[in-house]
């Protein structure tokens, strides 16, 4: 490789998108767009923030605009003003077969109003058992066969589709949990799924999950959490946003604005090397194997998208909306429409991008 002449063609590139700029902003010189302080230093040199920005230039041709800080908007629809219920379910055809994971004593889907089975990981004396704290649980119609979504449901297959929410962020091994729900469903049936936004919950101070990180539990076939999960989950979750007593709950505009002065009570036991060694053992440990926000979350699977490993594409987004007064002001919505052969992995990588910006 001629280091000289690839030098030379990166420089020229970095002159005709500051000419740009200045085309577009008159009397600027190219130096006024470099950043003006070790914060924007900072944030500029992150790499969730500068594969953003990469990003956000491919789907709109044009830098990020103000401080180029990684945001999403609901994408097609605009309207984010919707309820929590309302974006899971206002896309799916009510005369259609579908199943909800987890509904326990909140279903989303009505079964006066929708032809919905209710999936969970136990039968309904299980679930009982084991959330007896909780009144009003519905009964479950398919509990799980061999830990498998496909098993489980095969004989009601094709199914129209499949609602699941603040499920997906306790799926240890989430390309093999799309890959069976994509077994069951028909082509261009849909998967609506809502995860916690990291910003606004107790995963406050952990890492946004990596591509590497699913795409390692998916080669090693994972079935449980694993160390590393369990581990994270136990030493970073914070008292944040988290109301229960024994623990003084914070929001995240205080822990920032007190810049560290202030610090949200850890959750895990004092013995949490004990708890990591039972995942250690094979003991299935419920927790948050991932951790998103809405732009992590958009990138990370496009990413996995590239590699043709996602057998879905982005058909309706939702970001966190502060505001709200519902769950919608710790989550973010997605819409997922299961693909045939005919799309291109290039197609589907897209559709996660589109959503990015303002």
């Amino acid at each position: 490789m001629n280091f000289r002449k690839t030098s030379n063609q990166a420089v020229k590139l970095v002159r005709q998108v500051f000419r740009s700029l200045r085309g577009s902003e008159k009397g600027k010189n190219w130096r006024e767009f470099l950043p003006k302080n070790e914060v924007s230093d900072f944030v500029g040199r992150t790499p969730y923030v500068l594969q953003y920005r990469e990003s956000h230039w491919e789907i709109h041709g044009k830098v990020a605009p103000g401080n180029a800080i990684p945001k999403a908007h609901a994408w097609p629809d605009r309207n984010n003003d919707l309820s929590y219920r309302d974006k899971l379910v206002s896309l799916l055809p009510a005369s259609g077969l579908g199943a909800e994971i987890g509904p326990l004593h909140m279903p989303l889907l009505d079964k006066r109003h929708y032809n919905v089975l209710y999936v969970d990981h136990l039968d309904t004396a299980g679930i009982k058992k084991k959330y007896r704290e909780l009144s009003g649980v519905v009964d479950v119609d398919r509990p799980m066969v061999n830990n498998s979504l496909a098993d489980t449901l095969i004989n009601d297959a094709p199914l129209d589709y499949v609602v699941a929410s603040q499920v997906f962020e306790h799926v240890p091994n989430q390309l093999r949990w799309l890959n069976e729900i994509a077994k069951i469903l028909k082509d261009g049936g849909l998967l609506s799924l809502s995860l916690p936004d990291r910003r606004m919950t107790a995963d406050f101070f952990r890492q946004e999950t990596a591509a590497a990180d699913i795409y390692a539990a998916y080669i090693e076939d994972i079935t449980i959490p694993s160390v590393r999960m369990v581990y994270d989950s136990q030493i970073m979750s914070r008292s944040v946003n988290f109301e229960r007593n024994g623990y003084v709950n914070l929001s995240p505009q205080q822990i920032v604005r007190a810049k560290g002065a202030v610090k949200p009570m850890n959750l895990s036991p004092n013995n949490h090397l004990a708890v990591v060694q039972r995942a250690r053992d094979g003991e299935y440990l419920d927790v948050h194997c991932c951790s998103f926000t809405p732009v992590s979350f958009l990138l990370t699977y496009s990413d996995l998208a590239r590699d043709g490993l996602v057998p879905f594409m982005c058909q309706q987004f939702y970001p966190t909306n502060e505001p709200s007064s519902d769950r919608d002001n710790h989550s973010f919505t997605i819409i997922l429409k299961k693909v045939g052969d005919g799309v291109s992995p290039e197609e589907i990588r897209r559709s996660f991008l589109m959503p990015l910006g303002e």
